[in-house]
């Protein structure tokens, strides 16, 4: 039998799963606050997240070309389209391998519309796990670079978010602790899974907005959205304050250090009074809840968590209530449900309790889910070689170069391959377009005698019906019908009067030969039509032999010229057919080049690793050079510590071995092939100055 706690409802199972919040709840313990001392003691590896989720150049350049490349194939579908880049990334607050955050300003248009084109050409483009989101409040689609490895969200005419980058860039540049706190906080939300919106917890902005929240209390950076000068813009239909007054100042200073200001942001929002008040960096201090009328709505969390329903009830709203600086309207909690919401306060609770029992940053950060920040690169490309000897890893890059090379030959075979069927197709279309008239008209025969032979047929069956109807002859009939009207309006012999009878009789037999003569009649019109249109249809028949003969002619020529399409059933199934076969072959080139793309990355890695031990960390930088005039040789030792991208992207960069070079001229052969042949792949920044050729 399960056990429940009283208070709070939670099972035994759930109590350890939720042990900070309920401690918290019922007072069991509290939290020690550390002195100063081992505070000092966080500065360092605070300062070494923020070093480390520093945004290397390498990365930058990688973002703004996918920008660019996005921007042009975005312009040549919607005209008028303006793409801008906002969010943390823009405002300088994103962690490393963070989203690509765009919006896409589009008057007038249907935004579920835009997204489902969009979501369309990028997975045309190659693009990996293309997401329409279309229910959410700002609908996107979400997508992976397979080139750059970038997670990307394009929303359409989101405007506002565009003001509230605007307004987070602000406060960074007002004071630099502010940008180290929140890619601390981040960091830490990221780690502990409390940042996934989509999964019921705050969204990285929402967590910015708290930190804004606690420095502005702290009297770290002044509220830049106070003052009298007011800037209001309209947003579909919708007045906005959009005021930012960067003038503000501060009346007085806070000297605390990035440790001071983490350690008091978990401690104040883990005990913050949440059922009474929201969370307002515009007013510049909470807001009571019935001055706003966000009331902290029944069920609780708790009650929806606890709940033994098949379907728990819905949480109520404005539990974790955090106002958008700008749409006041909006809580940037609604996305959190019931589990979140405990797990957010858990965690809060977790922080601030390891702050005082002498725990490092380290453990406070303890990644919880893996698998889910897999994307994001380590901060030491070196982790798994450390270890290994120097023969291993020259084993492991000869193997990477075998499987380059052999990677190669099946590119290269699919690329003529590619060619081929393009080749046929597109001759296929030449023979097509060249007979295009005369299979026009041979069609048009062919409808025509379909046509009139249907019209025969029915002439001939009317024809045949009224014949076997009417036995006698037109002219038999005629000559009867003569007879009998001279029997009826000869003069009268008094002696020789016919009877009723027989006189009845007489007329009734005129009558009857008068509709036999009327049928008869337009069976002799139905015969003669007949006979018309089966010599008309003589005469097409032999025109359709004319044009068929013609058409043979002209394709012939064409084979002539390319013979492989003798063989060959010609029409549009058959190239319909041949275009498939294309698609497919260009779906397997995308797959084996984004193969490629990783290996030339390892194989890039593990020599930049043996340059590193060997110390020879100029080779390949230029051919005879040598060192410069003046320079000692490296000559250095083998490093044990950690190495990041940055400092190795000189190694990575400044790589000529002859492998290396010889792979980048055949990448440059291919490329110039692939101008040959036309712009039918995906192209970063460069898609219009290609032109088709054959």
């Amino acid at each position: 039998m399960t056990d429940f706690c009283e208070i709070t409802g939670l099972s035994s199972e759930n109590l350890e799963k939720f042990n900070y919040l309920h401690h918290y709840i019922t007072n069991s313990k509290d939290i020690a606050t550390p002195d100063n001392d081992v505070l000092k003691g966080f500065v360092k590896p605070l300062e070494n997240t923020v070093s480390a989720n520093k945004i290397h150049n390498s990365e930058t350049k990688r973002r703004e070309n996918l920008f660019k490349h996005l921007e042009k194939s975005i312009a040549t579908k919607f005209d008028g389209s303006k793409l801008t880049v906002f969010g943390s990334v823009e405002s300088g607050l994103s962690l490393k391998g963070g989203d690509f955050d765009l919006c896409l300003q589009i008057p007038n248009v249907n935004q579920k519309k835009v997204l489902k084109r969009i979501g369309g050409m990028l997975r045309g483009q190659g693009m990996e796990n293309v997401q329409i989101i279309s229910r959410a409040k700002v609908p996107i689609v979400k997508f992976v670079d397979p080139r750059s490895g970038l997670h990307v969200d394009i929303s359409i005419n989101n405007t506002l978010a565009l003001h509230n980058t605007n307004l987070l860039t602000c406060y960074a540049k007002m004071d630099k602790r502010v940008k180290k706190l929140i890619v601390c906080v981040k960091h830490w939300a990221l780690h502990r899974n409390v940042s996934d919106p989509v999964n019921g917890t705050l969204s990285s902005y929402a967590w910015s907005v708290l930190v804004i929240d606690h420095l502005l209390n702290q009297k770290v950076i002044p509220n830049v959205q106070s003052g009298d000068d007011r800037t209001i813009v309209e947003i579909d239909n919708v007045e906005y304050d959009i005021t930012i007054n960067e003038s503000n100042s501060l009346s007085e200073d806070n000297d605390s250090d990035i440790a001071q200001l983490i350690q008091s942001f978990f401690m104040h929002n883990a005990t913050r009074d949440w059922q009474n008040q929201i969370v307002s960096i515009r007013n510049g201090e909470p807001i009571p809840r019935d001055a706003k009328g966000w009331m902290d709505e029944e069920p609780t969390a708790l009650d929806v968590f606890n709940s033994d329903k098949e379907k728990p009830p819905r949480m109520g709203e404005h539990h974790l209530a955090i106002e958008d600086p700008f749409d006041l309207d909006h809580d940037l909690s609604r996305v959190v449900r019931a589990e979140g919401e405990l797990r957010i306060r858990n965690e809060l609770l977790r922080a601030a309790t390891l702050f005082g029992n002498s725990s490092t940053w380290k453990e406070i950060c303890e990644t919880v889910d893996i698998d889910r920040l897999k994307h994001i690169e380590p901060a030491d490309i070196f982790h798994d070689l450390r270890d290994k000897s120097d023969d291993l890893v020259k084993n492991m890059l000869e193997k990477t170069r075998a499987e380059m090379d052999s990677l190669d030959k099946r590119i290269d075979a699919l690329e003529a391959e590619r060619h081929s069927t393009l080749r046929m197709a597109k001759a296929m279309r030449g023979v097509i377009e060249e007979t295009a008239d005369l299979r026009k008209e041979h069609k048009s025969i062919i409808t025509g005698l379909k046509g009139r032979n249907s019209e025969i047929d029915g002439i001939k069956k009317k024809r045949d019906k009224i014949n076997s109807d009417v036995i006698l002859p037109i002219h038999m009939i005629e000559d009867e019908l003569s007879k009998v009207y001279s029997r009826l309006t000869e003069e009268l012999d008094i002696h020789r009067v016919p009877s009723l009878k027989k006189e009845i009789d007489q007329f009734s037999w005129f009558m009857e030969l008068q509709a036999m003569h009327g049928k008869a009649r337009e069976a002799s019109e139905l015969h003669q039509r007949f006979i018309e249109m089966v010599k008309q249809q003589k005469e097409e028949i032999k025109k359709l032999k004319i044009y068929e003969t013609k058409h043979d002619d002209t394709t012939s020529k064409l084979l002539e010229q390319e013979p492989l399409l003798k063989d060959k059933n010609i029409n549009s199934k058959e190239i319909n057919s041949y275009d498939r076969r294309v698609h497919n072959i260009q779906k397997a080139l995308r797959q084996r080049r984004g193969e490629m793309h990783k290996l030339r990355r390892e194989a890039g890695r593990l020599d930049a690793w043996l340059r590193k031990k060997s110390g020879d960390q100029n080779r390949g930088r230029g051919r005879g050079k040598g060192n410069r005039k003046g320079s000692k040789p490296t000559g250095k030792k083998e490093d044990s510590g950690p190495m990041t991208l940055g400092d190795i992207s000189g190694l990575l960069s400044g790589m000529d071995t002859d492998s290396s070079s010889k792979r980048v001229r055949k990448v440059s052969s291919k490329k110039a092939g692939m101008k040959k042949m036309g712009n039918l792949a995906a192209h970063r920044g460069s898609r219009g100055q290609f032109k088709k050729k054959d």
